[in-house]
């Protein structure tokens, strides 16, 4: 019985695992945050399960490396992410701060702000 309950919990844990990698593409954070309840819910349910289990099947196996996989994928893809969010704003905030000269001609990092795309001039 503790078998067949592990490979269920293991296939919804794989198929949570790809609802949120969709709801990651479509923006959705509010999904997101449910299925990120759900897995944690999931997870506690499965504790009991998996110490039970001597040894994993083949069956079992293929479907846990699976899981371990696609996981990995989302990990990667929210590492991804996060990069492209962190040289978005790298570059948004070079393109505010532009550097400037002053009077003598010496340079200045983000001198003028940004008051004209902010609409202060």
């Amino acid at each position: 019985m503790d078998r067949q309950k592990l490979l269920e919990h293991l296939k919804e844990l794989q198929n949570l695992i790809l609802q949120e990698r969709e709801a990651a593409r479509a923006l959705a954070v509010e999904d997101m945050l449910a299925l990120t309840e759900q897995k944690e819910e999931l997870l506690k349910q499965m504790l009991p399960v998996v110490d039970s289990v001597e040894e994993l099947s083949a069956e079992e196996r293929e479907l846990a490396e699976s899981v371990h996989s696609e996981n990995l994928r989302n990990a990667y893809f929210f590492w991804s992410a996060l990069q492209w969010v962190r040289e978005s704003m790298s570059f948004i905030s070079d393109q505010l701060h532009p550097d400037s000269y002053g009077g003598s001609g010496s340079m200045y990092a983000g001198g003028c702000s940004g008051a004209l795309i902010s609409g202060r001039i």
